[in-house]
């Protein structure tokens, strides 16, 4: 592990940084900024431009600004912030000592109970949707409190810990008062998952037929689901807003792309983006840049799929992220992404499966 300029400090940035995910956005670009400035000044940037995945990342979203600017679609300067934050959750990745980052992320996973409190004050006020006051948007919201609910999970079987268990409960409460149905899916893929290397087998192999139960009674509408009545309106307007990104995308530039948000130039700004992951890159990357970022990405998950159960957190936090970006796009927003980088950088040497 390389020395660190100012470590102490830069480690206690860190620590604000994972407590800001949780209280608003606008905090969290406040501290970014100061790591940035921290890490620019000390020149401890250097130690992470010669990496290769973050070089190709870096070539992928310069492009995309040359994209954005040559289309005329000046949202998809957004990729400059989006380095930004990349750069910040890099330097953590590849930099920041294994046992700072193991012991923070057991206190941003006990620190995410704070999104429960701020969400039920905005539920009474006002008597909606909650994730609009401090995470700009309700899925965002179920996004943050989906990977929140996975990580404390994980550590409620690692450490036999009540205290995690009750904070995971508060997070899944918190993914139901955004209303966030994708968020809901997906937590349930990342517990699943943990289930499976946690469980014994015949307690899992009855989670399973409880949960298909439950589908088939949501399917014929004699259980609960979130937001039912409109279930079906918003899987109808979900694949209308894919068809319609699938013409974009055969009538323009299918090689380079357009930058980020050029779905919702395109769409006179009605639609954010497309709600799917591969569907957004390749608007906003082409094929090239699709491609290059699917390898940095390929090359993770052989990485970690080769560990296997040295790699549980990980494998449930990309199944959450995976089914949750498939009918969405909540990656990219500086929340998601950097509480997804801080828990992905968790060494799980050590642990004990059954």
């Amino acid at each position: 592990m390389e020395t660190i300029k100012n470590k102490g400090y830069v480690e206690k940035l860190y620590v604000l940084l994972g407590a800001s995910i949780f209280i608003h956005y606008v905090l969290l670009v406040l501290i970014c900024l100061l790591i940035l400035i921290e890490i620019f000044v000390s020149g401890e940037y250097k130690k992470i431009l010669k990496n290769k995945s973050l070089m190709i990342v870096e070539t992928v979203l310069g492009f995309s600004i040359i994209m954005s600017l040559f289309y005329k679609n000046y949202y998809g300067l957004i990729a400059v912030p989006i380095l930004l934050c990349l750069m910040v959750g890099r330097y953590y990745t590849l930099i920041i000592d294994d046992n700072f980052k193991k012991n923070n992320l057991e206190l941003i996973a006990k620190f995410s109970a704070v999104s429960f409190f701020i969400s039920i004050t905005e539920y009474f006020i006002t008597r909606n949707r909650t994730g609009y006051f401090a995470y700009l948007n309700p899925n965002y919201l179920g996004s943050i409190m989906m990977l929140a609910a996975i990580i404390n999970l994980y550590f409620f079987f690692e450490k036999k810990s009540k205290i995690n268990f009750i904070i995971f409960i508060l997070n899944v409460i918190t993914i139901l008062m955004s209303g966030s149905r994708t968020a809901l899916a997906a937590v349930v893929a990342g517990i699943l998952i943990l289930f499976y290397f946690y469980l014994e087998k015949k307690y899992f192999i009855g989670c399973i037929c409880l949960f298909i139960g439950y589908i088939i009674g949501v399917y014929f509408g004699r259980v609960p689901f979130l937001r039912l009545d409109s279930l079906g309106e918003y899987f109808k307007l979900r694949k209308d807003i894919i068809k319609i990104a699938l013409r974009i995308f055969k009538k323009t530039n299918m090689l380079y792309g357009h930058g980020n948000f050029y779905y919702y130039k395109y769409t006179n700004y009605i639609y954010p983006h497309s709600h799917n992951v591969l569907m957004e890159s390749l608007l906003s990357y082409g094929l090239v840049g699709t491609v290059a970022l699917a390898g940095v990405f390929l090359k993770y998950l052989y990485e970690v799929m080769k560990g296997n159960k040295r790699n549980t957190l990980k494998i449930a936090l990309l199944a959450g992220t995976v089914v949750h970006n498939s009918a969405d796009f909540t990656i990219f927003w500086i929340q998601t992404v950097l509480l997804f980088i801080i828990a992905f950088s968790y060494n799980e040497d050590g642990k004990i499966l059954n």
